[in-house]
């Protein structure tokens, strides 16, 4: 297949191309992009093998971002993604759109939407124009898709623009969400309203997104490669909805211990599934009643056996009153939604994250 993107090929216009993984540009949300520089959730060359899915998954950029300062008075992006939008109750530009915050961390602004074609893997879009206004520094945050991979991604600048290094992070610290198609961001209509990302913006800290649609069931191999994630702020594990109350039971523990193993200090919440609008029938509710009791069990039995960096969070409570009204489908966010779960769980992460004193 010809080189789509090839960025010789496209210097000769009034744009100068980019590629955001080299210098000044920062690529935030993927643990292993210093090793294998790839816009991957997961290790290339695992320890372990990982579950299928886990490592198909894994090449959507869901958390992603590239940060950066330009006084550039035109902003293009161009890419290749991996795939199509074709998830029927998720907007295409949630899937495989691209959007773009102004402002150093904590004091972002959304400004605008990469919109994809429909059926097109590979597009063009103009973010901004500001060539009619005065000349001034930006921070740039881009949010990379949810649930697409990204083959090729260049930026376009005009040709004598400054491009700088962003403002760094208080810290080297990340935090970590573990979990489900809720966590991996469906069905947020863009990319920033995922809830990892909503939360990303309130912290002045990397948030790595390891949310498998349908695949987080708490696997040992799973477990393995994560706890390999260098400088973790905290971990929260949240994959109750996505396995039986046998398997979470059996596997609960058991993935706790093996991140313990190697980072026996750092703050893990367990988290409780959001609420289900099947809930209202008895026997789905007893279902989730007992992973909820089972999340708070663990919690309670590794803290009697001296594990005081452990808290459990009842997502069941997130969303508040009329918490259906936050969903799509009964389960997964709208941006109301996951607005909600940001706020909910925004007061939890400081404690967590000044109990250690990364903020």
């Amino acid at each position: 297949m010809e080189h789509v993107l090839n960025i010789q090929e496209q210097q000769a216009g009034s744009i100068e191309w980019h590629d955001p993984k080299n210098y000044p540009f920062q690529v935030s949300g993927f643990a292993w992009f210093d090793q294998e520089k790839e816009y991957r959730r997961m290790p290339s060359r695992p320890k372990t093998e990982l579950p299928l899915c886990v490592n198909e998954l894994a090449n959507c950029t869901s958390g992603g971002q590239i940060r950066f300062k330009t006084d550039s008075g035109r902003l293009v992006i161009k890419t290749r993604l991996s795939g199509v939008a074709d998830i029927g109750h998720m907007a295409a530009t949630g899937q495989s759109g691209f959007d773009i915050y102004i402002g150093e961390p904590g004091k972002q602004h959304y400004l605008a939407t990469a919109i994809p074609p429909i059926h097109e893997k590979t597009y063009e879009a103009s973010i901004w124009d500001f060539t009619n206004t005065s000349s001034q520094l930006r921070e740039v945050t881009i949010n990379l898709p949810l649930y697409q991979g990204v083959e090729e991604l260049l930026i376009g600048i005009d040709p004598d623009a400054i491009i700088e290094e962003p403002t760094p992070y208080i810290s080297k610290k990340r935090v970590l969400f573990y979990g489900t198609s809720i966590t991996q961001g469906g069905s947020a209509s863009r990319p920033g309203m995922s809830y990892t990302n909503i939360l990303s913006r309130r912290f002045q800290l990397e948030f790595i997104n390891l949310g498998f649609s349908g695949s987080g069931k708490g696997e040992r191999e799973v477990a393995i490669a994560i706890r390999d994630i260098e400088n973790p702020a905290c971990l929260v594990i949240d994959y109750e909805a996505n396995v039986t109350p046998e398997e979470y039971e059996t596997t609960l523990v058991s993935f706790i211990e093996i991140y313990r193993e190697q980072h026996p200090f750092v703050p893990i919440m367990v988290m409780s599934q959001i609420p289900h609008a099947m809930d209202i029938l008895p026997e789905r509710n007893l279902e989730t009643m007992r992973r909820r009791n089972h999340s708070k069990k663990v919690v309670e039995l590794f803290k009697q056996n001296g594990d005081t960096r452990i808290g459990f969070v009842d997502g069941s409570k997130l969303l508040g009153m009329r918490w259906h009204e936050g969903t799509v489908d009964g389960v997964h966010p709208n941006d109301y939604g996951f607005m909600k779960m940001a706020n909910g769980l925004e007061a939890p992460l400081w404690s967590t994250l000044k109990s250690v004193g990364v903020v």
